[in-house]
């Protein structure tokens, strides 16, 4: 923004408030309140998120445990690329799994060309849209989000949070020592887009599959129980 523009909204803003004194426009601040959070899909916050994230067309898994989490990575390597190799950023979280369990070789780097799949650790996971928030920074590069083929990301249950207040509320706290990462990301689907001749294309611009693993509990059939209302109602 220019000084010009600056200058002109600087004059708008106290004409607008020029018959006002701080005490009462902040007063007229705190009567608007705030916006409800948007409703869920369901009253439980867990089934909410497994519902959003197969209307966004996210693949997830389920484990019990962390051991259980990376055996998962170590099968759909296997399946969808013969292979046991993966890369991951340099989150601690991610450098504390018990890999071997799985038989994964990890590469804790940023992503290139040749790596097909990828692995992040969510920060945070929000029920309203079955969203993943990641920091941009050294511990999940850039490049890992976006030049794979597949992303793989785990989400600890204990990490899900019902909207994106929610979410914003623990940012806030997280970033209060003056700390800040280079983006803040919600990852809410696969990379997808629809404007080519109006067909829809996954992988146009990043991943073309996005692939969730659930630490935690979840009850016997949920998931396909949400798979097959997902799939008999509109996202």
């Amino acid at each position: 923004m220019t000084t010009a523009q600056q200058d002109i909204l600087a004059r708008v803003k106290r004409a607008q408030y020029a018959d006002q004194d701080a005490v009462e426009i902040a007063d007229d601040l705190r009567e608007l309140g705030r916006a409800p959070p948007a409703p869920l899909d369901c009253e439980d916050v867990l089934e909410s998120f497994l519902l959003r994230l197969a209307k966004n067309k996210i693949s997830v898994e389920a484990a019990a445990n962390r051991s259980e989490a990376v055996q998962c990575i170590s099968r759909f390597l296997y399946r969808e690329h013969n292979t046991h190799k993966v890369v991951a950023g340099n989150d601690r979280r991610l450098a504390a799994l018990p890999w071997r369990d799985g038989g994964v070789l990890v590469r804790f780097d940023t992503a290139v060309p040749e790596d097909p799949v990828s692995v992040s650790y969510a920060k945070l996971a929000v029920a309203e849209s079955g969203s993943m928030l990641l920091y941009s920074n050294r511990d999940n590069p850039g490049a890992n989000n976006w030049l794979v083929k597949d992303h793989l990301i785990l989400v600890d249950g204990l990490d899900l949070v019902a909207s994106f207040e929610d979410a914003w509320a623990w940012i806030r706290a997280d970033l209060a020592d003056g700390t800040s990462p280079r983006g803040i990301i919600f990852i809410s689907g696969p990379s997808s887009t629809g404007d080519i001749i109006g067909h829809l294309v996954q992988g146009a611009h990043g991943p073309q599959r996005l692939h969730v693993i659930f630490i935690g509990d979840v009850p016997e059939g949920l998931l396909q129980r949400v798979e097959d209302r997902a799939a008999t109602t509109k996202a």
